[in-house]
């Protein structure tokens, strides 16, 4: 499943239950950080850098990377938790 969150960033729902969410808008550990979010409401959303995370099925979040939450991680980096995420 796909998921669209809030104009800053997206999630995918893997069949076994697991969700990697990527975010990459103003406040989030992105290339975009320090963007204004009053400035930047409603905006398309591109970045080099993003913030993910990795969801386990109870919605609990599941370390990766020694964290919950992983900052300014590359599209090389993403596709990596991707790929994990989906072989759990």
């Amino acid at each position: 499943m796909f998921r669209i969150n809030d104009n800053k960033g997206f999630s995918i729902t893997f069949d076994n239950g697991y969700t990697v969410s990527v975010q990459f808008g103003p406040g989030n550990y992105s290339s975009n950080h320090n963007l204004s979010m009053l400035d930047n409401i409603n905006k398309p959303m591109t970045a080099t850098l993003a913030e993910t995370a990795l969801i386990g099925p109870n919605g609990d979040f599941v370390s990766y990377k020694d964290d919950d939450v992983q900052g300014y991680q590359s599209v090389a980096d993403v596709l990596e938790l991707l790929q994990y995420a989906s072989q759990l």
